[in-house]
């Protein structure tokens, strides 16, 4: 009994995995309430909630890479206090004249009489959607300061407090009446987590005016800024695509299976979100030997942990949509946003590689040339061939094939590694992975049913279970020493 006190004793003082459970709690929680939301709203009103959250993320996006920039330099001189706390008054000065831009940018919408969303009836909900904006630019900030600085607590609070009062809006209201209350519950969560940050700050957050502050962050940033904002618009014009083209019904379908198939991928964002600064730090300051040293561990325990579950999501799905029938016609959706999303897994390591080294601009036109692909194949599989809303995700399929395999390549070329077509190829998409991740999507295609993924992910555990072991003793070392994703 004393021991298993022990193990949790344990358990609850190591950061990483307090951090980790609380984000597996969070999405539990966004599991349920993407359940009742989906039954609560129907298909027509979370066809409008997934509207609102489409003109969020578009807002999210619009940050022009502040805090990005930020927190990339605050990672490599973290050592440097006084040039640390400039920067952070300078971030804090760009975001405040970022808002008051959108702020204006509104009030002209509103004075020309542009519409935007009239199918979703979207300018009743507009100005809460610009607060939830400007908000949404200030806590992103705070967390990318906190991370740095190993303050885990403050941001799973902040990550958490959406999610539950989400949960408690579900207890009291259906219809459009919770289609408010989701609004209104993102505002507060915000004004919570902007009051612990606040309280709470590792360093001062005094708003500093200093012209080469200024131009020091948006150098960097401008770069982040392109490469985030076309990278997230990949996903974010494919939905906007399904919402223009098809019923408020049908894009309902689309963000409930969206929902779900990317809640799925979030925890592995927990991992690459703690060990983010510290490989920055790492890359900008290591030989390529050791760099790629690090990146190669890394990479394939990362990866064989995100096509793992999505292997066993593709075969839990159907199961669990039999308590929701009346979203039957999200199932092929949900399958192939699933094995679109886990495509990008494939990346990971080297965008922060690039980052590190500060080539931000390769990243950007890198980013910029895959959403072009995105919305020119996007508006080819709708407007040309008239394709179903389940289908349309295959061309974000198509473009992180293509963005992850570039990015392998200039990574590979940075550290001096052979860039052949195959070596690269091996690299980004190793057979272990790759040849279950067709098997699975071949099997989607097909629409078999859903027992059929259990060959898939057999297949996927028999080739990968070396890589699988060496995963589960990476867990246990970070478990006995959770300082390995400090700066």
């Amino acid at each position: 009994m004393a021991n298993y006190f022990d193990f949790f004793n344990k358990t609850l003082k190591n950061k990483v995995f307090y951090y980790i459970f609380s984000r597996y709690a969070t999405y539990f929680i966004q599991f349920i309430n993407s359940i009742f939301i989906a039954l609560y709203l129907g298909p027509y009103f979370l066809g409008v909630w997934g509207f609102i959250t489409l003109i969020i993320q578009y807002l999210n996006q619009s940050n022009f890479g502040i805090s990005q920039s930020a927190n990339a330099i605050i990672s490599i001189h973290k050592s440097d206090t006084k040039y640390v706390q400039e920067i952070v008054g300078g971030s804090l000065t760009m975001l405040f004249f970022l808002s008051v831009f959108i702020i204006i940018f509104y009030i002209v919408i509103l004075i020309f009489g542009f519409q935007i969303g009239e199918k979703y009836h979207f300018l009743q909900y507009a100005p809460f959607v610009v607060v939830i904006g400007i908000m949404g630019y200030f806590t992103t900030f705070m967390s990318n300061v906190f991370r740095v600085f190993g303050r885990i607590k403050e941001i799973a609070i902040n990550q958490s407090a959406f999610p539950v009062l989400m949960l408690v809006m579900i207890l009291f209201f259906k219809g459009e009446g919770l289609l408010w209350a989701l609004v209104i519950a993102n505002i507060l969560a915000l004004v919570l987590s902007l009051l612990l940050y606040f309280i709470n700050t590792p360093v001062n957050l005094t708003p500093i005016f200093k012209r080469y502050l200024i131009k020091t962050i948006q150098a960097k940033g401008w770069h982040l800024f392109v490469y985030n904002t076309c990278f997230y618009l990949i996903v974010i014009s494919t939905r906007s695509i399904v919402s223009g083209f098809y019923s408020v019904e049908e894009f309902g379908y689309f963000t409930f299976a969206f929902s779900l198939a990317t809640a799925i991928m979030l925890f592995l964002d927990s991992i690459s979100f703690l060990n983010y600064p510290k490989m920055l730090n790492r890359f900008a300051n290591l030989e390529n030997d050791k760099s790629y040293i690090i990146l190669s561990k890394l990479r394939s325990i990362y990866i064989v942990i995100a096509h793992m579950v999505v292997h066993a999501a593709l075969l839990l799905f159907p199961i669990f949509i039999l308590l929701i029938p009346q979203y039957e016609k999200s199932i092929l959706a949900f399958e192939l946003v699933a094995l679109s999303t886990v495509l990008y897994s494939n990346s990971f390591g080297y965008s922060d590689l690039l980052i590190a080294r500060g080539y931000e601009k390769k990243l950007s036109l890198l980013s910029f040339f895959a959403l072009l692909i995105n919305i020119v194949t996007a508006y080819l599989l709708t407007a040309i061939l008239s394709l179903s809303f389940s289908h349309v995700i295959l061309a974000t399929m198509l473009t992180y094939f293509i963005y992850v395999f570039i990015l392998g390549y200039i990574g590979r070329k940075l550290l001096k590694l052979e860039t052949n077509v195959m070596d690269v190829f091996n690299d980004i998409y190793p057979i272990r992975i790759i040849l279950p991740y067709l098997f699975a999507l071949g099997l989607s295609l097909l629409s078999v049913p859903g027992y059929f993924y259990l060959s898939s992910l057999a297949l996927f555990l028999v080739m990968n279970f070396k890589t699988i072991q060496i995963s589960k003793a990476f867990i246990k070392e970070v478990y006995n020493n959770p300082n390995l994703t400090d700066v």
